[in-house]
């Protein structure tokens, strides 16, 4: 089951659902060695994206970036990952799904964080077949104000097989070819 927050929505309903997500996932990554990866958070990727050639300080563009997780031969059920610009100028004005079918809806977050330069995602999915090796999990619409590249900070918190065991994996971060 899917569910986003919206204005029809109780906004009590809203976090919620969002605080018990984030506790599941907490508690999945709070376990982390029994599943033999290192204790603590996966250290942060930083990841920088080329602007345009010829933007003045001034201007204001839009942009999609993708999302990416490899799983590697392992099926990715569930993550959670934050997303932050390192930039100044960035803001994150949308939200869209993945390419598979088991992550096609926008992942769950908080629509007031879109006023911000970081947003935490998470999804989850318990379909028969679920994505392995490299997947685009989300693209992010970005509002970009003045030139040069953009450089952004990715942590992964949990990502897990469709029975919570946690699994290793990387993320990365592309311009989107929409």
């Amino acid at each position: 089951m899917r569910y986003q927050c919206s204005k029809k929505n109780s906004l009590l309903f809203c976090w919620l659902s969002l605080t018990l997500l984030d506790a599941g996932l907490v508690a999945v990554a709070m376990d982390r060695n029994t599943a033999g990866l290192p204790a603590g958070l996966i250290e942060p990727a930083i990841i920088q994206i080329e602007g345009p050639a010829g933007t003045e300080a001034h201007d204001v563009r839009f942009e999609a970036v993708d999302l990416i997780v490899d799983s590697g031969e392992i099926p990715l059920a569930a993550w959670q990952l934050e997303i932050r610009s390192r930039s100044a100028g960035v803001g994150i004005v949308g939200i869209e799904g993945g390419d598979h079918e088991a992550f096609q809806n926008p992942p769950y977050y908080d629509p007031r964080a879109l006023n911000n330069d970081r947003v935490i995602l998470a999804a989850f999915s318990t379909a028969d077949e679920l994505p392995s090796g490299r997947s685009r999990i989300a693209r992010l619409h970005l509002q970009l104000e003045g030139a040069g590249p953009r450089e952004f900070e990715i942590q992964i918190n949990v990502t897990a097989t469709v029975d919570g065991e946690l699994i290793p994996a990387t993320v990365s971060i592309r311009k989107s070819a929409i």
